[in-house]
């Protein structure tokens, strides 16, 4: 028995086989739409990034002169001779500087590379040097002694050892070295005396100026152990 069929809607689209329904469609566009979206969001925070750390390069380097790369041709900096740079020849104001002469200063206070002349070092005059002997005279407390002095020089610079001396005594024998300590001119000299052996005091000033004919006055002075001043004057002659 055949089942009555429902009658045919006159007003109904004809549905064709395998197309979507309309729904669907719409769903699909707010898909692509939201993914758009987020994928301009993600390449606006890329960029952001990457300006942020250009940015950050460019503090930590310090900024360039001119605004610009430091390298030579690079627009906002001038060459290395400070002219602009031209198709045309050279003008008188672009020729290379000209270096001072070997042993010439540069008028700026740098040494040319020439080896400077140290001042000599103040020693010992010639006339001095040699061995000389003589009677001192001591004067201590109304006492006046006799002894032979003998002071030998052989040179040197101050603050050296530049000679020996020798008191010869009736009590004792004493020999110390000497020392320059000044040079008045060059015919006066300060030495220090440094006595190692005998009987005598340890330290004190000895005063030594040339006369004419191979002579010179010898002057000493020092404190004893006692705190008294000691005082010794004599002739010396030059007797080798």
């Amino acid at each position: 028995m055949t089942r009555p069929q429902s009658p045919t809607d006159p007003y109904a689209r004809p549905q064709r086989p395998g197309q979507p329904v309309p729904g669907d469609s719409h769903r699909t566009a707010l898909v692509v739409a939201l993914i758009g979206a987020a994928a301009t969001v993600v390449a606006a925070l890329i960029g952001l990034f990457v300006q942020l750390s250009g940015d950050m390069e460019q503090r930590g380097s310090g900024p360039s002169v001119g605004g610009a790369s430091p390298v030579s041709g690079t627009p906002g900096v001038p060459d290395e001779a400070g002219v602009p740079r031209t198709s045309g020849p050279p003008s008188a104001s672009a020729a290379p500087a000209v270096s001072a002469a070997p042993g010439v200063s540069d008028g700026a206070g740098v040494s040319d590379g020439a080896p400077s002349t140290a001042p000599a070092a103040v020693g010992l005059p010639e006339e001095f040097l040699g061995r000389w002997q003589g009677y001192a005279e001591e004067v201590d407390a109304g006492r006046t002694d006799h002894y032979r002095v003998t002071v030998e020089l052989s040179g040197g610079s101050r603050r050296e050892q530049v000679g020996s001396i020798h008191y010869a005594m009736e009590s004792s024998d004493c020999h110390g070295v000497v020392t320059l300590t000044t040079v008045s001119g060059g015919d006066q000299v300060t030495l220090g005396e440094d006595i190692q052996s005998g009987n005598c005091v340890t330290n004190g000033r000895i005063t030594l100026t040339l006369n004419p004919g191979d002579t010179m006055d010898f002057a000493y002075e020092s404190t004893k152990r006692d705190g008294t001043r000691q005082s010794v004057e004599a002739g010396l002659e030059r007797v080798a």
